[in-house]
C-alpha cells in the first residue's frame, strides 16, 4: 500500500502561564508544517516559508481559538493574494470562561510577550516578523486600546521596538456595559455593581461574586468582583466604547493612538441598541485621533451581526483588512 501524500497541519503550542511546573517558556504561537507523519524517509518535514508580517487576532468574552469563523476567511484571503501576512490566534489566559478572572491589563501583558516573541523569531532558525498588527473582536477591541494605552512603557528602553505594534483593527467594538443593560434587569445590575465596588474597595476584588448577587444571565460563569465592576460599572476599566463617554475620556482613549487603526463595526450588531448611531460614534472617535491615524477604510460591515456570520460581511471585511494591511506595508 502506498503512503499517503503530505498534508498541511496547523500546530498550536499553547502556554498557560499559570500552570504549575510548566517548563514551556514560549508564548502562544501557531505554525504551519508540511507534515507527512507516516513517511519514514522524511523524518524532518520542512517548515513552510514564514511570511514577513503577523496579524494577531483576539476574540471577545467567552471566545477562544476557532470560535470566530471569519478570521479563517481573512487568513484564506491573505494567503490567496500572497500578501506576506500570516494570522495568529492568541490563546490568552482569559479565553473561554477565563475572562471572569481576568483583566484588560493582564491581556495586554500577555499580548506584549507574544509580540516580543514574534519580533525576535520563533527559535526554529527563522527570522522574526517585521510588521505586527493586533486585530480585536468585541472585547478584543478593548484589549487593543489597552495595549495602545501604554504597554510599550512597561518594558525597558531597549525592548520598546520589540513590543510596539504597527496598527490595530477593531471589529465589533461595543460597550459591555450597554450590552449588559439590553438583556438584564437594571436593578439587579446596579445592585451587583454596588456590591462589586464595595468588595474591590475592601481588598476583595479578586474574589468571585456570589451567584445570587449577579443578574440572572451572568450566574453560570464565575466572575470576580473586579471584573464585574469593570464590565458593568460606569467608567470601569473595560468601559471604552459606551455611547455616553465624555469628550475628555474619548480624547484620552483615541488621542493616545500612535499607529493606524481600522474601525469596522457590524451593521446589524445585536449587542448595540438601535438608538445608537454607530457610524456617528465612529466619526466621533476618528475625530479624536491624530491626523493620519484613523483609516479611511473604516465603516460598517454590511449585513453583519456581531460575529459577522454572513458571507457578504466576511468578504467585505477580508477585503478591508487586506487593503489596510497593504497600506501599512508602505509605511516606514
Amino acid at each position: 500500500m502506498s503512503l499517503p501524500p503530505p498534508f498541511i497541519v496547523t500546530v498550536h503550542n499553547y502556554h498557560p502561564s499559570t500552570t504549575p511546573n510548566n517548563t514551556n517558556t514560549n508564548p502562544v504561537q501557531t505554525y504551519e508544517y508540511i507534515f507527512p507523519s507516516t513517511n519514514p524517509t522524511n523524518p524532518n518535514p520542512p517548515v513552510t516559508p514564514t511570511p514577513q508580517n503577523a496579524l494577531i487576532f483576539i476574540g471577545g468574552l467567552g471566545d477562544g481559538p476557532h470560535t470566530i469563523p471569519y478570521i479563517r476567511q481573512i487568513a484564506k484571503h491573505l494567503s490567496a493574494t500572497a500578501s506576506g501576512w500570516t494570522v495568529f490566534e492568541a490563546r490568552l489566559s482569559s479565553v473561554f470562561t477565563g475572562f471572569g478572572y481576568g483583566s484588560l491589563e493582564r491581556d495586554a501583558r500577555e499580548l506584549r510577550d507574544l509580540v516580543r516573541y514574534l519580533r525576535r523569531g520563533r527559535g526554529d532558525g527563522q527570522a522574526g516578523f517585521g510588521k505586527v498588527v493586533l486585530m480585536g473582536h468585541s472585547t478584543g477591541c478593548q484589549d487593543c486600546l489597552e495595549y495602545a494605552k501604554g504597554v510599550v512603557e512597561t518594558v525597558g528602553e531597549g525592548e520598546r521596538g520589540e513590543v510596539r505594534v504597527d496598527g490595530y483593527i477593531l471589529q465589533g467594538p461595543v460597550s459591555d456595559r450597554e450590552a449588559i443593560g439590553m438583556t438584564e434587569d437594571a436593578g439587579e445590575v446596579e445592585s451587583a455593581v454596588l456590591r462589586a465596588v464595595e468588595m474591590v474597595r475592601g481588598g476583595k476584588g479578586e474574589e468571585v461574586m456570589e451567584k445570587g448577587l449577579l443578574p440572572g444571565g451572568w450566574r453560570n460563569n464565575p466572575i470576580t468582583a473586579y471584573r464585574w465592576a469593570s464590565l458593568a460599572g460606569v467608567g470601569g476599566d473595560d468601559d471604552y466604547f459606551s455611547s455616553d463617554l465624555s469628550d475628555e475620556k474619548l480624547a484620552a482613549i483615541w488621542g493616545k493612538l500612535e499607529q493606524p487603526v481600522l474601525i469596522v463595526p457590524s451593521e446589524k450588531d445585536e449587542w448595540v441598541s438601535g438608538e445608537i448611531d454607530v457610524m456617528g460614534q465612529v466619526t466621533k472617535w476618528k475625530g479624536f485621533c491624530k491626523p493620519g491615524i484613523a483609516s479611511d477604510l473604516s465603516g460598517l460591515i454590511p449585513g453583519a451581526n456581531h460575529r459577522v456570520d454572513n458571507a457578504e460581511g466576511q468578504e467585505w471585511l477580508s477585503d478591508r483588512v487586506a487593503r489596510f494591511l497593504a497600506a501599512l506595508e508602505k509605511r516606514e
